[in-house]
């Protein structure tokens, strides 16, 4: 066997052995909006009606990691995404105050599961509070 098809063999079975994991490297996205409730932390009642929130971060966990492997910003209408996804199981989620958490922070977390290569997973609305 000369060098070019020993090179060409081992591209075939690398690139057929691998499983694609979720993650970056398809076409696929995930999208969504952020709307801010002010709240009264004394009554802890809303105040007024939600609005979309602009610059807030949104994270994304690919898999089942722990940790978030990547983020966003919302656009002055509230909106995120999360284009180039691979099909698989992904967790979204963003940080809210919260008046009776430790921290006084808690996240909101959405599970989402991309199942084509060209699918728009839309998550809807995710409403963070703000004291």
């Amino acid at each position: 066997m000369n060098w070019k098809h020993f090179s060409f063999l081992l591209c075939v079975v690398t690139l057929t052995s691998c499983k694609k994991e979720p993650g970056e490297g398809g076409r696929a996205e995930i999208r969504g909006i952020v709307y801010e409730q002010q709240y009264n932390s004394s009554t802890n009642l809303p105040i007024g009606d939600a609005y979309p929130i602009a610059e807030q971060r949104v994270y994304i966990i690919y898999g089942d990691g722990e940790y978030f492997d990547d983020d966003t910003r919302t656009g002055p209408n509230g909106e995120f995404r999360f284009p180039w996804l691979r099909k698989g199981d992904y967790r979204v989620y963003v940080i809210s105050e919260c008046d009776d958490c430790p921290g006084g922070t808690e996240g909101i977390y959405l599970d989402a599961t991309v199942n084509g290569r060209k699918d728009v997973v839309n998550l809807g609305t995710i409403t963070v509070r703000n004291y």
